[in-house]
This record gives C-alpha cells, sequence and structure tokens, in this order.
C-alpha cells in the first residue's frame, strides 16, 4: 500500500475519509503549482484500490456502514474515463455500502472529455461536489498561467454539471493577473461564478514557490505580482458583486492574509467590513509570495 506523492484534499474535506484513486496530475504545467513535480501520472489499479479499501474496512470495521461520502485522492482523478471510475465506484460500495457521494479534485478538461451520458451515469453513482480548479474569469490570465482551458470552456462544462445536477466547488486564486489589474479580475470572476453558480467557493491567494515557472518570471521581471493592498481590494469588489445567496465562501488558507468564511446570504456584510478593515490597515511589507519554500 504505497503511495507517490504527498496527499491533498481541501480544506473543507478535513473529516471526510480518504481514499487514493490516482497519483499526481494529468497536466502538472501551471506556472505557479508545485504540488506534483516528478510526480508522474497515474491510475491506481482496481486491485491496489481494493487493496486500500479492504485495510480501511478492518481498521474501521462496522463504523465503515457510516461512511456517506469518500474523496477520492489525487490532483484530478476525474480524468478518468467514466467507465474506469464507475468501476471503482462499484468497489467502494462493496465496502461502504451507504456512501452517496464520491468527491474529488477535477479540471475542466477532464469534464469535456465525458459525454452527457457519462455524466449522467457518474451522478446517479453519486460522483458529485467536485473540486473545480476555475482561478480566474479571464482568458489570458488563465493561458499566461498555462492553466490548460479557458474561463470560457470552464463556464460551458460547469453548466453541463449543472444540467446533471453534479456540483462543483470552485477554486479561485486571487492576484493572478498580477499587478494593477486587480479590480478587472475581481468583476471577470465574480460574473463567471454568478452564471456557473458553485456550492462553495474557496478561495486562496497566488504566492510564488521555489522551483515554480511563476517564480523564474517574477525574478526576470516577466510578471509583476500586485501588492497586498491590491489583492484585498481585488477580494473585497469580487465579494461585493457576487450574486450567490446560498453558496458558502471560504477564504481560510494559510496563503490568504485575511481569513473570511461564511454563508454569503448570511456573512457577506460581516466579511466586507472585515476587508474593509484589514485594506486600510495592511502592512504591505509583511507579506512576501515571492521564492517561498513549502507548496500550494
Amino acid at each position: 500500500m504505497n503511495y507517490n506523492g504527498t496527499i491533498y484534499r481541501p480544506p473543507v474535506e478535513a473529516y471526510t475519509l480518504l481514499l487514493p484513486i490516482t497519483e499526481g496530475c494529468s497536466h502538472n504545467s501551471c506556472k505557479f503549482c508545485n504540488m506534483y513535480q516528478n510526480i508522474p501520472f497515474r491510475m491506481l489499479s482496481l486491485e491496489e484500490v481494493e487493496e486500500f479499501l479492504k485495510k480501511i474496512f478492518e481498521f474501521n470495521g462496522e463504523d465503515c456502514r457510516q461512511v456517506e461520502k469518500i474523496y477520492l485522492v489525487g490532483a484530478d482523478p476525474f480524468a478518468l474515463p467514466a467507465k474506469k471510475l464507475l468501476e471503482r465506484a462499484d468497489l467502494i460500495k462493496k465496502y461502504f455500502p451507504n456512501v452517496k457521494i464520491i468527491s474529488m479534485y477535477a479540471r475542466t478538461d477532464n469534464i469535456s472529455k465525458k459525454s452527457d451520458e457519462d455524466l449522467k451515469n457518474l451522478k446517479d453513482a453519486g460522483f458529485n461536489d467536485l473540486y473545480l480548479g476555475v482561478e480566474c474569469g479571464l482568458n489570458d490570465v488563465l493561458k499566461n498561467l498555462n492553466k490548460g482551458y479557458s474561463a470560457d470552456e470552464t463556464k460551458k462544462q460547469c453548466l453541463r454539471l449543472n444540467f446533471f445536477g453534479i456540483n462543483h466547488c470552485d477554486l479561485l486564486m486571487l492576484g493572478t493577473a498580477g499587478k494593477n489589474r486587480g479590480i478587472e479580475t475581481a468583476k471577470a470572476t465574480a460574473k463567471l461564478e454568478n452564471e456557473i453558480k458553485p456550492t462553495k467557493i474557496l478561495l486562496n491567494t497566488m504566492s510564488a514557490f521555489v522551483g515554480t515557472i511563476l517564480d523564474e518570471e517574477i525574478k526576470t521581471k516577466k510578471f509583476i505580482p500586485a501588492g497586498e493592498k491590491e489583492i484585498l481590494i481585488e477580494e473585497k469588489i469580487f465579494l461585493e458583486n457576487l450574486e450567490l445567496p446560498e453558496t458558502y465562501f471560504w477564504a481560510v488558507h494559510p496563503l490568504d492574509s485575511v481569513r473570511i468564511d461564511g454563508i454569503l446570504k448570511n456573512d457577506k456584510e460581516k466579511m466586507l467590513k472585515i476587508l474593509s478593515q484589514a485594506i486600510e490597515t495592511v502592512d504591505e511589507t509583511k507579506y512576501n509570495r515571492i521564492s517561498r519554500r513549502g507548496t500550494l
């Protein structure tokens, strides 16, 4: 039961059972990311998955019957063909018969490669709460970051998910466009989110880690990052323009200088007030987002 690489999962899934399905990232070329460097993308075989399931079952025994949600580990397990995912869903339910939701990270191009019939079958099998790396709503910024898809394509694919009742939780990143484009980015990203209607928005702040292309581009001044005040203004304008009352907004990532979260219809004004105070008092000399050690 060896797993190659670090196991990552969304912070809000801290108490969800984790099951390895893939290793690495099917894209692994985003300029800002070093999470899966030197980890080739690989699908774990059914035998390997069942070995993990057996060990989990042996450790937890009858408590397994209480498990209703499981999170599939990997950068984007949704890259697997629908047939492969459905085979793994059947195996999961052999050991966890009451699982209702199978969640995971996903990319926009994972969705585009699946037919409407595939999405319907995956929804029926419990695949839901996909965590999508949306990042921002500007096509040129996503192209510059080598994300591998555009905001327009993300909109198209998320609307397909919505049609089949598959919830998506959107991962966004402040500061993606660099200096002097924060307001533009905030408005474009809010427009996109209002159109695609995620159940959750998870926000972090772009930082350059050692060994990434982004870090090298900052050193050579090919990319000029936004300062902390501009990043907070971007966040505030983004939040102001969101029209998603039932959506959960989460910005409590270790990379976020101000930590806020809540359901928008209940907590939006409180969060905006906190951001306004931070904008007035921020000391930009306290923050270094260049050549950081570690990972996202």
